[in-house]
């Protein structure tokens, strides 16, 4: 039934009937006055029985378990169209999700444009800091891209978490979306992407045959050059930790004087304990553990390395042996690096670091330097 007549006859039958006889007549269909009974209709698609809820006295703003009724019938145009003409507001929400969100996540295209002509903001945001346009560019419906970009909708916004849109639809693989928004002015944004570090198997991009990483800290800045020809294994998940801000204000928390400074376990434990277990294949050492090249630390056993990396401050040659691959080296600033605090040396436990992150580290081991930021150099 079209929207428009459908509204009409409700609104004829509404016209007619006053509250006591709305929620009389709910009580004849099943269901009772209340909240929960007027998302019960939302949920079976009950026309009829949400005017009758709406002429019975309950608002187009009602919520009921954390989400207006809005949100709830974001699934239907014909629903959203008797709320909105009731008066619901089309960015209210119950604190959970908005109801722009809630249509785009369930791709309708047709309920996402009424509530933008109602006036709901392109880049309303749920509970995480996510956007409309976050949660289309990650399902890949990429006519909804197109529509909430056409509406305004910021193409470099970022999440609490840090997630941008394009960075959630390149990780999802959806390249006709990344291309919208690139074209959109979409940038592959800066800063640690939180929500992507906790999935370390969706990031596997193989590295550049080369590349730099700048790394700015609070003993100084200096650059480190990889060459994937070193150690494959290690240059890719080095790219991958670097490209999604895995470094960005973690600690250098272990020195050994003369021969090494690390660092590499995330200051968030929940980070932490995703990458305990995503471990990389060993590498064959091609090259020698010479003061300034880097290498990633092992655990126990074969294929162990996960996150810690560590930079040789003298010639390690001992290390050659032990099956420490390094994979790259600090061309500039080697004096900021051998500037790192190390007055703590091996104090810090790392079991407590991974179950207590930066709380542990602050509190015991406050002049421990950190990582500023680690970024790519174009």
């Amino acid at each position: 039934m079209h929207i428009a007549f459908l509204l009409l006859v409700l609104c004829l039958v509404a016209c007619e009937m006053s509250p006591k006889q709305a929620r009389r007549e709910l009580v004849q269909m099943g269901y009772s006055y209340s909240r929960n009974s007027m998302a019960e209709s939302i949920r079976k698609e009950d026309a009829v029985a949400l005017e009758l809820f709406l002429v019975g006295g309950m608002g187009p703003g009602t919520v009921s378990a954390g989400y207006s009724v809005l949100e709830q019938a974001a699934g239907s145009p014909a629903l959203v169209a008797i709320l909105l003409a009731a008066g619901a507001d089309p960015n209210f929400s119950g604190g959970v999700s908005t109801p722009l969100i809630e249509a785009v996540s369930r791709g309708q295209v047709e309920v996402a444009q009424q509530l933008l002509a109602a006036g709901a903001a392109a880049d309303g945001t749920d509970g995480t800091g996510r956007t409309p346009l976050m949660v289309t560019a990650e399902k890949g419906a990429a006519d909804l891209v197109a529509a909430l970009l056409a509406a305004g909708a910021d193409p470099n916004a970022r999440s609490q978490l840090g997630s941008t849109a394009l960075g959630l639809a390149e990780q999802a693989g959806h390249e006709e979306i990344a291309r919208l928004l690139i074209d959109a002015g979409g940038a592959r944004g800066d800063g640690a992407d939180l929500m992507a570090l906790m999935e370390p198997s969706r990031l596997t991009a193989t590295a550049p045959d080369r590349y730099r990483v700048h790394f700015a800290t609070t003993a100084g800045d200096f650059v480190v050059e990889v060459e994937r020809g070193l150690a494959s294994h290690a240059a890719d998940r080095f790219y991958n930790l670097v490209k999604h801000g895995f470094f960005d204000e973690q600690r250098f928390f272990r020195v050994v004087r003369g021969r090494l400074v690390q660092f590499g376990l995330h200051g968030t434990p929940e980070v932490a304990a995703r990458w305990y277990e995503a471990m990389i294949p060993d590498d064959a050492v091609t090259g020698s553990n010479a003061r300034g090249t880097l290498s990633f630390a092992t655990g126990t056993g074969a294929n162990s390395r996960t996150t810690q990396v560590f930079i040789n401050l003298s010639d390690n040659a001992d290390f050659d042996r032990m099956g420490f691959a390094p994979f790259g080296r600090v061309v500039e600033g080697m004096a900021a690096v051998e500037a790192i605090n190390g007055e703590y040396g091996e104090l810090p436990e790392q079991a407590r670091i991974l179950k207590e992150g930066e709380e542990y580290l602050g509190r015991n081991f406050p002049d421990l330097d950190r990582v500023a930021e680690a970024r790519l150099v174009d």
